[in-house]
């Protein structure tokens, strides 16, 4: 049966990859060679997530890894936990190779921290701390893996925007480097090297790459820095193709495609408040009035802080004063006693195109919980854009309908999707559409229908299909290993003459 060799590049978009395409050697070889086939990540496509879901095989409802903040909540202290798979160790596909006699050399997976015992190499580093482990232990006590670890957060000032850049592109180095004595060392059936830099990159640079984006500061020396890492990781693939034969099947992955952070906002706490779903905050018209301006100066802080690249000096602050980014991802102008149905933020701060409305059933007082996500979908559905009045949803439907599992209840009541130059919006008592007041703080973002899926080298195997979820990459895989079993995957191989339906 075919080796694979497996590269999993955070970030890689499928749009940026044909932009760049006559500078990238390696993947427009790759791009020819391999099936036309389209990649959705999950709801949402957070890199948690939908790692997650590439390793598992499993629906985020089923996995658990999901990360919705609810207003009333502490985000500071789920911001600064330490995500992990580990309760899934054992159910990765490359558990499930190991168990059936494959050698695995698995390098720097993304939530599989720490590390455990698999039937070959594992090396794996922490996502907050600055900790590389190793199984087996030798690994560690032969290679210095300190270096390896990932670069934390962005630039502490504009005088260190190069170093941060050059930090990175020195880490996807050392990363290279250290596969390639692994791959070449290593007895191995499958391998799999991950790399996470081009994520935040293209997070913190952004604006200065595009010129649609409305903090553009013009020429400027960044301008060409995303390509520039796009070339840096066409060089990368390059090694590891290069050191394999044409047996040996090669996928390169990623876990979602990047782009623009919305700049444009509907309100959609607005229309919840409209539609008597919401409830502002105070008794009486000064009171309202008060929480309301406290509400504006919050927006006009974050614009000032956005628009003179004060970002870091904020989270320093919020860091120091954690109650600080209590008071931004609380509304102080909602009641919360009284409010049915709000907005369930990704971040508190940042704009997103996808999220989802909680609805507080203590508070319905005889409303019925499913004619009120009836009617809030209802609602949202009929949301048009105010120029072209076109359709600003994709889709919105119950959080069942998305996906089922035992973590489901971590989703929102109701999930939606919005035209991705359009996010959700919290403001209360404003105009139904306004622009993100923190647009230039993370100018870009995930983008769920844009990510990655090339493969070579698969001999006389075809595809079956030409549309992809994040859940058949697990089962792709062992169908590629010869691997059989019925292992209660959501997805299925993409391959034809399936030996592995995976569920």
């Amino acid at each position: 049966m075919s080796k694979a060799l497996i590269i999993g590049i955070d970030a890689l978009d499928s749009i940026l990859l044909s932009r760049f395409e006559s500078d990238l050697p390696n993947l427009r070889k790759l791009k020819q060679e391999s099936p036309e086939v389209r990649l959705t990540s999950v709801q949402p496509p957070d890199s948690d997530t939908a790692w997650a879901s590439i390793h598992t095989g499993l629906n985020p409802a089923k996995h658990g890894i999901v990360r919705f903040i609810d207003p009333l909540d502490k985000a500071s202290s789920l911001l600064s936990k330490e995500a992990s798979i580990t309760n899934h160790c054992g159910s990765t596909y490359w558990d499930y190779a190991g168990k059936c006699g494959k050698k695995v050399c698995i390098l720097f997976p993304h939530l599989a921290y720490p590390v455990w015992r698999v039937n070959g190499v594992m090396v794996a580093r922490a996502a907050m701390a600055e900790d590389v482990q190793s199984f087996p232990q030798a690994i560690q006590e032969e290679y210095e893996l300190s270096h390896l670890n990932t670069i934390k957060g962005f630039p502490k000032s504009k005088k260190l925007i190069q170093k941060y850049v050059d930090d990175n592109k020195r880490l996807i180095l050392d990363e290279a480097e250290f596969g390639m004595k692994i791959l070449r060392k290593e007895n191995w059936d499958l391998f799999f090297t991950y790399s996470s830099a081009l994520d935040l990159i293209k997070h913190f640079f952004w604006r200065y790459c595009d010129e649609n984006d409305p903090g553009y500061p013009g020429d400027n020396p960044y301008r060409n820095v995303i390509k520039d890492f796009y070339c840096l990781y066409d060089d990368f693939i390059g090694q590891f193709i290069d050191a394999v034969d044409s047996e040996t099947v090669v996928i390169v992955l990623s876990d979602h495609g990047h782009g623009m952070r919305p700049v444009k906002l509907v309100n959609i706490n607005e229309i919840l408040r409209q539609k008597g779903l919401l409830v502002s905050r105070g008794t009486n018209v000064a009171s309202r009035n008060w929480t309301y301006a406290i509400e504006r100066m919050k927006r006009g802080a974050l614009r000032f802080i956005s628009e003179h690249e004060l970002g870091e000096k904020a989270r320093k602050l919020l860091k120091v004063f954690p109650a600080g980014r209590r008071i931004y991802t609380s509304p102080l102008s909602i009641d919360w006693k009284r409010t049915v149905a709000h907005v369930t933020d990704m971040s508190g701060i940042k704009s997103y195109s996808y999220g989802g409305i909680t609805i507080i059933k203590e508070n319905l007082l005889g409303l019925d919980y499913e004619e009120v996500r009836r009617a809030i979908i209802d609602e949202l559905s009929q949301i048009r854009e105010p120029e072209t009045g076109e359709s600003l949803v994709n889709w919105v439907c119950r959080r069942e309908e998305l996906y089922s599992g035992e973590f489901i209840t971590k989703y929102p009541d109701i999930v939606f999707d919005l035209r991705e130059d359009y996010g959700a919006g919290w403001a209360i008592h404003d105009s139904l559409f306004t622009t993100a007041p923190a647009h230039n703080i993370v100018p870009g973002s995930h983008k769920a229908y844009s990510p990655v899926f090339l493969m070579a080298n698969l001999g006389n195997r075809k595809c079956a299909t030409k549309e992809m979820a994040l859940m058949d990459v697990a089962p792709t895989i062992l169908d590629l290993l010869g691997v059989e079993g019925d292992f209660g995957f959501d997805g299925r191989s993409i391959l034809e003459g399936v030996t592995n339906l995976g569920r």
